[in-house]
């Protein structure tokens, strides 16, 4: 009994990510059109291009930002565009939708921000522990390395699922 332990998870060379550890997702604005609208109804295009124009966005610099409607106001399609035109500038991503889609998206950014080189011809285990951003992240992760990676498993060392092969 005086041999050494041995740590078979690194004897197999497999390289553990924690995604919740190497993802960095931009922060989430949601931004309600219904204050612009008069009544929270109606657009009067002079004051909503007025309010966008006075409109501070430094609050979405480097965001992701969700834009909606509040009420169930029937906004004409070029509303949509004249903020996201207005918050070109400052933004990481804007999109229509609500808070859930804004993270969404942001944790997808997140992943194509990661350098591929990084798991080059490597043995890459997802910590199945750390779905950190849900399905759509994985999936995201998943098509961002496939080409890259030697293997893809998911789950943890004694008992992963292989996902992705190549030789």
């Amino acid at each position: 009994m005086d041999e050494p332990i041995l740590n078979r998870v690194d004897a197999a060379g497999l390289m553990q990510v924690d995604l919740a550890k190497i993802l960095k997702p931009s922060d989430v604005v949601v931004v309600d059109l219904a204050p612009w609208l008069a009544d929270g109804w109606v657009l009067r295009e002079k004051d909503f291009r007025a309010a966008i124009a006075a409109w501070d966005i430094a609050s979405c610099e480097d965001c992701v930002v969700a834009l909606c409607c509040s009420t169930d106001a029937i906004l004409p399609d070029w509303s949509w565009m004249l903020v996201a035109a207005r918050l070109e500038s400052v933004a990481r991503d804007v999109l229509v939708g609500n808070e859930s889609a804004a993270r969404a998206r942001a944790w997808q950014l997140a992943v194509k921000d990661l350098d591929v080189a990084d798991f080059k011809d490597k043995r890459v285990l997802v910590k199945g522990c750390a779905s950190v951003g849900g399905a759509d992240t994985l999936v995201t992760f998943t098509r961002h390395i496939q080409g890259t990676v030697k293997s893809l498993m998911f789950g943890e060392a004694c008992s992963s699922v292989p996902l992705v092969k190549n030789r």
